[in-house]
């Protein structure tokens, strides 16, 4: 096992300059190369590569002609490789080598609000089935989640334990097979409920994305919302013409 002592130099430069990052303000300006290479007695080489491995851990972000800031640890989205990885968080994450997991908040048969009947194109007397669901990445709070399913699909989903396994999973078992999704990302204000969720302050910044599914003939199988801490995501999206 690797200690500190046997550590390279580069990587006893970046545990250190973590430590000293840890109460920054998310994008506050880190020092330049030279003030690092001062502070440390150490040579540029040895502070670029601690530098290159927090960038590539998404912890700081460098901007050329303006410097390298914190960013704290954001969670990269990739949708731009369904293919690969299959639709829903769950595929995404996975495939990326994070470790995910829920804990279930609600999970029953409802009622749908209009707009989300309307969503899911459902009739006035239809039934949903909702789960409701906090996120986690590698053991660390993510998302806020809720999704709705129309309950004649799969009424077996409230049989379903959902802590460690992904509602696409369960659909595809019955056959029903997610096949495209309609993605809406904003940013919103944390409401009180949704800032106690997610430990955050009220009005706190909240990416929120919006979600329909479709499957292969085009009927729509899933509505959903997914809220985190607008700092903890970094999403990327691959457009062809």
């Amino acid at each position: 096992m690797e200690t500190e002592k046997t550590m390279p130099l580069h990587a006893k430069i970046q545990k250190k300059l973590l430590d000293n990052f840890a109460e920054l303000e998310y994008f506050a300006p880190i020092p330049s190369e030279r003030e690092l290479c001062q502070n440390f007695n150490v040579s540029r080489p040895t502070i670029r590569k601690a530098l290159e491995n927090l960038e590539k851990d998404n912890l700081i972000t460098r901007i050329q002609g303006r410097g390298s800031f914190y960013i704290g640890n954001k969670v990269p989205i990739d949708y731009s490789n369904a293919n690969n990885h299959g639709l829903g968080l769950f595929q995404v994450l996975t495939s990326a080598g994070k470790i995910t997991k829920s804990s279930v908040l609600q999970q029953d048969i409802e009622v749908p609000h209009a707009d989300i009947a309307a969503c899911l194109n459902l009739k006035e007397d239809e039934l949903v089935f909702h789960l409701k669901r906090l996120r986690y990445v590698n053991n660390e709070l993510y998302s806020l989640s809720d999704d709705y399913i129309p309950l004649n699909l799969c009424p077996q989903l409230m049989q379903t334990d959902f802590t460690n396994i992904s509602l696409f999973r369960i659909l595809e078992n019955n056959n029903i097979i997610p096949f495209k999704e309609d993605k809406t990302i904003e940013v919103k204000k944390a409401d009180i409920q949704e800032a106690t969720y997610l430990n955050l302050q009220k009005n706190a910044p909240l990416s929120v994305t919006r979600i329909i599914t479709y499957d292969k003939s085009g009927n729509i199988i899933q509505y959903a919302t997914a809220k985190a801490d607008a700092y903890k995501s970094r999403f990327r999206i691959i457009s062809t013409i």
